[in-house]
This record gives structure tokens, sequence and C-alpha cells, in this order.
């Protein structure tokens, strides 16, 4: 490295470290303790249950706009760095569902397949996967995380390391070997793909030591979150580390594991110190709910995720992409093995870091584009949906109650592996189902329970009374698509004539084949992957895998000031 590369390099890590820190302060600042947003994320991992993000209802507007502003004049200095494209390789056999993409954390570069999560914003990852005592570049902290879900949860310190990706680096990878297309993943001329490691120096990355709370993960080993600032809080336990003699004095190796090591009077913030009254109250990190108070109680601060760092420091541009095939592992032969299952093409992905419309191998036809009207999460405006070529129904808004902490009324999410109506839309739902034929009502309606997706149904009953003659015995033709109409782009900003349909009002639509899942949980069964409002759950369609499976996503944030998502049908190749 030359002296000048050098000195960029120190101008680029200074601009980061100075914005990271007025980020944390304007975050900490407008912190509230009493908001929680419930977010379903998808049976891949978190089996179809609700999570409570500790999300900050005045979470600053601008966080995204004051991040772009301030790093403009590092990327400027720093120009050695050249953005790259990353075409990663996804599978979804670790998380029911759910699309991992292969990351390498630490000096040992130690594999880990993570979840991608456009509904959340943390990198976190189990213990025993990452080896965080083996690594020589493992920089502890005081700093905690927490996540709480419907059924489970996580919590653990937060330390700071090198993550690595290379599209190259799973060509050995068992798993993920044949997912690498040699015709289109390595030898596309126009493209500036990165075929060395792309490395991201001192990335936060939350641990997980519990081997209770890893269960969150099922088989995957952790969650990549790529949505925005607003839903990456930690906790500052400077205080209590010192008051308490904490030694080392941080959060890893993590001193909560045993069950009487948090003092109750403390997490009250009251002034006395644990005397013997209080031991019966001691409790420790296992314990989500109570551990959860203890660190709402501490001083908060929002941490830069992953991929906001990615390009805030150079190293690709402010989008990337989602390739799909399914909702659910498919299933094609009751002895195939994982890794079997893992080769079949339906159970791949591609995750695009910092690409999108050049990547032409993966679409075809014109893109589709939606605006994001909020970019806590991937926020965006529904205005209705139709069965068919039935009349479309209009989708409630959002209640006022839930503006602040919801934002709009619908959200589009790869970690979620179904689609969740409101009740109003699902009964909609129903009844054009049931204008097509009463059978289908009959055959979705016990998925209300969750669990049936655990059990499916025969695939035959989806075809009875049907004459299948000359058809494939996987031909889901005589049930209708769904339509979703949102909020598109129109805008004299950056249209593309082109390459894009602009238009007001952008549908996308959802196939049967795609709403239900053929071959799953087992072969010759079949799942519906379309969920009714939950109780107490705000008018807030989460619609995740099943809408995106036919499409080649591009989630833009660059565009505008909250980014738009582009759609187009994925190439038959």
């Amino acid at each position: 490295m030359s002296k000048q590369d050098h000195n960029d390099t120190e101008t680029l890590d200074e601009a980061t470290v100075a914005l990271e820190q007025a980020i944390n302060q304007q975050a900490a600042q407008q912190a509230s303790d009493d908001d929680h947003h419930q977010h379903l994320l998808g049976h891949c991992h978190h089996h179809n249950q609700m999570q409570q993000h500790l999300d900050d209802q005045a979470n600053p507007e601008n966080l995204d706009d004051y991040c772009s502003e301030k790093t403009s004049t590092a990327k400027f200095t720093a120009q050695s760095i050249q953005p790259r494209t990353v075409k990663l390789p996804l599978v979804n056999v670790f998380a029911k569902g759910g699309y991992c993409v292969q990351m390498r954390l630490g000096s040992k570069g130690s594999p880990a397949n993570l979840i991608v999560d456009t509904g959340s914003s943390t990198l976190v990852v189990k213990k025993q996967v990452y080896q965080p005592h083996q690594d020589d570049y493992l920089e502890s902290s005081t700093f905690a995380q927490q996540v709480i879900y419907g059924a489970g949860g996580w919590d653990g310190p937060l330390v700071h390391t090198k993550v690595s990706v290379s599209q190259d680096g799973l060509k050995h990878d068992l798993l993920a070997q044949d997912s690498l297309d040699k015709n289109t993943s390595t030898h596309v001329p126009h493209l500036n793909l990165a075929h060395q490691p792309l490395d991201l120096e001192g990335c936060p990355v939350a641990i997980v030591p519990s081997l209770e709370h890893q269960k969150t993960f099922a088989d995957a080993d952790g969650i990549l979150g790529l949505a925005y600032y607003g839903l990456n809080k930690s906790y500052d336990l400077t205080a209590y580390i010192e008051e308490h003699k904490i030694n080392p004095a941080s959060t890893f190796p993590w001193p909560f594991s045993e069950p009487n090591s948090v003092c109750p009077a403390h997490s009250e913030h009251e002034t006395k110190s644990c005397d013997e009254s209080d031991e019966q109250e001691r409790f420790s990190g296992e314990d989500l709910k109570r551990f959860r108070k203890f660190l709402k109680k501490q001083p908060q601060q929002t941490v830069i995720p992953y991929f906001t760092r990615l390009k805030n420091n150079g190293l690709t541009d402010n989008r990337f992409a989602f390739h799909s095939k399914r909702s659910s592992i498919h299933i094609a032969k009751d002895d195939y093995t994982q890794e079997q299952i893992a080769a079949d093409p339906l159970n791949k992905g591609w995750l695009i870091l910092g690409g999108g419309k050049e990547h032409t191998e993966l679409y075809q036809g014109k893109f589709k584009t939606i605006d994001v009207v909020h970019n806590r999460y991937y926020n965006v405006k529904l205005y209705s949906m139709s069965v068919g070529d039935q009349e479309p129904v209009a989708a409630p808004a959002l209640q006022d109650k839930y503006i602040a902490s919801h934002k709009s009324n619908a959200i589009i999410d790869t970690g979620v592996s179904g689609i969740l109506l409101t009740n109003l839309l699902y009964e909609a739902m129903l009844k054009g189902f049931s204008n097509v034929s009463e059978e289908f009502v009959e055959l979705v309606t016990p998925f209300k329970d969750i669990r049936l997706q655990e059990e499916g149904i025969d695939m035959t009953e989806l075809f009875k009374g049907r004459d299948m003659t000359g058809q494939h015995p996987d031909d889901l033709s005589h049930w209708p698509t769904l339509n979703f109409t949102f909020d598109g782009e129109i805008t004299n900003e950056c249209p593309d004539k082109e390459n894009e349909v602009i238009d007001k009002a952008i549908t996308i639509s959802c196939k049967p084949e795609h709403y239900w899942q053929l071959n799953s949980p087992r072969p010759g069964k079949a799942c519906f992957k379309i969920l009714s409002q939950l109780p107490r759950w705000p008018n807030q369609c989460l619609l995740g895998l099943p809408l995106l499976n036919d499409y080649y996503v591009v989630f833009d944030r660059s565009a505008h000031e909250t980014g738009v998502i582009r759609f187009a049908e994925q190439s038959e190749t």
C-alpha cells in the first residue's frame, strides 16, 4: 500500500467513526423505552411466531440521509476503493425455508450460514460457530444486544471483528458448491465481480452464547439483517460492569450466563447494593423478559449495520438484490440427505451485494418499481389485493396509533417465509377463492393453525375434481393468482424508461405455485403459506418469500430519500 493509499484509508476510518458516534448520540437522545414493534418473522427460523423488536419510536427520519451526507467526503478521499458487486449463493435447507448466505468471521475465517433478513438489522451468530475465543481480531465492548420473539429470542455481547464474503470462497463448501453456475456467476464480462474476499474490518457482531437461545435460528448459524439503522439497538452496560467489578470489564466473555448473575437492585436503578434479601430475585441472561427490563434501563445506542458499513466504506454501491425460488424446502424424495436437498435448484438462490440491473442473467423484461415510504423496515404502501381477475379490495390503512411505530400498512421482508394479511384482505381472499371453487376454501382454512405447516396435506387434495390429463402433476393453474397493487415510483429523479415500468400503481403477483408449496414438508405433501391477522396486530401486511419467489428483487437504497424496490421476472434459464 502506498503512503497516499494509507492516508486515504485513515481519513475514511476517522470519518466513519465520527459518523457512527454522531448517529449513536442522535439515536440515543431520541430513544423511547415504551415503544415495541411486533414483527412476524417467517416459519423459516421463528416458527411463524410474533417478534417484539425493541425499536425507537422516535427513530430519526433522516438517519440514512445524514449518513450519506457525512460520508460523501470520506468516499471522495478514498479514491483507491472501487465499489464491487458480490454474487453470493443462497441455500434454504438450514432455516426451514429461509435463505442463508455463508459469511466468514474473525481471524480464522469461521464459516457461518446466516439467514438473509430484510426485516431486521443485526448481524448475530451462534458462539459455537464463530468461536470468538480463537479470534485474534476480536475487539470486545461494554455493549449488549437482544431481540425477543413470540417463541424465543436471544441476547449476548456485541463485539467487533472482520467479516468476509466471497463468491469463490463457497466453491468448496459441500452444500453450496452446486450453487455456482459456471455460465453466469464468474464469467460475465461487464460486471465488476469480487472474486477476492470482500472484507469489512471492525464489523459489529452480536454473539449468542446460550444453547437454548440458539434454537431460535433452527439449523442456521444466525441472522444477517439488511434493514436500516433503527432496528439495530445496543445497550451500554458500563455502569453495571464497573459497579459489580466484572473482569474483564466488557460484555465478552458474557458475564450473565450463570443463574444468579444479574442483580435486580441495579436493574431497577436503586442505589442500594444487593443484599441477602435480593438473592432470590437474581436472574440471568437466560431469562429473556427480565433481562430485557434490565437492558431497557441502560443507555442505548444505535449500531451501524453490516450492509450500511459496506456502503459507507465504498466497498459496494447502496443496493442489493435477492433471487429465490421457494418459501419452503423442496423435498423430492424421503431418503434424500441434506446435501442432496441443498443441491436441488429449487432450494437455491442468490444474494447480490452492491448489484442490481446489471445482472441480466437473472431476469427478463422490465422492472416494476415500488416506493419505500419509510426506511425503518422496507415499508411500502399497499393499495389493494385482487384474486385472479376479480374486483380488487382496498387494503385497510394503518391505524393512527400505530403510525409512529409501524410507519405503513405493508412491509417487504425476506425473513418471512409466508404472507400475513389483515383480516379484511384474508376474508377477501377466501371469498375470491370460493367464487372459483368452494373446495379451495375448505383446503386453506385449516392452515389458520400455524402448526399445520409442519404437517401439510396430501398434494392430491389440491387436484380433486380436476381433469389433469395431459398436464403436469404439479400444475396449479386452476388456482387463481393473487395480485397486490402498491404505490409505485413516478418521479423525474431517476426514470429509466427502457428498463422500467414507471407508474403510480404497480401490481406484483403471487402465483399459486408460490402460495402453495408442493413437496413440503415432505414428499407428496403441500402447505399453504398465507396467514390471517394475529390478535392485537395492526393493519399491516407482512409480504415475504411467496411474493418474491417469482421475481429478481432489487432493494435499491440509493434512489430518492428512502429507496425503492424493483421487481423483474426471473429469467427462464
